[in-house]
């Protein structure tokens, strides 16, 4: 039976595979680049290579830190502390995040216009964790009134 402590663990599994896959992917990225370079390279257009791995690599802090706020916001939720102050605080910078990818991205879309789809969805995203970073800011508000209520 699935039960909130399963759905917790399969979460913590998939944080910790995407750490590996941060990790892989900033170790790979050169080779991936430069494949992906030559391809476009090889129909006329200007090279990327410079520009993509300077994306990418700039877009690893961003994506460690949520990734580390995601984790720590999971272990507050596993032991009974849904609303906290300090989650809402690990929601405000998983939102600063994806914000900071979205800006990132900005200088790549310059080159290549379909990047414009990774700005506009890590903004997106940002936007819909400032509204669940709200929700949680006043399930705290109401926690910490009902503690004081008699």
């Amino acid at each position: 039976m699935w039960n909130k402590d399963k759905s917790i663990l399969l979460s913590q599994i998939l944080i910790k595979i995407c750490y590996v896959g941060v990790i892989a992917c900033a170790v790979a990225a050169p080779m991936i680049v430069k494949i992906y370079d030559d391809k476009i390279s090889s129909s006329g257009a200007d090279s990327v290579y410079t520009p993509l791995l300077t994306t990418l690599y700039a877009c690893v802090p961003p994506a460690v830190i949520a990734l580390v706020c995601l984790d720590v916001l999971l272990w507050n939720i596993q032991k009974n502390k849904a609303f906290i102050e300090q989650n809402v605080m690990l929601l405000r910078s998983i939102s600063y995040c994806c914000f900071c990818v979205s800006v990132i991205f900005v200088y790549f879309s310059i080159l290549r216009p379909f990047a414009f789809a990774i700005v506009f969805a890590a903004a997106f995203f940002g936007i819909i964790l400032r509204v669940v970073k709200n929700c949680f800011q006043q399930a705290v508000a109401i926690r910490e009134e009902n503690d004081f209520t008699i």
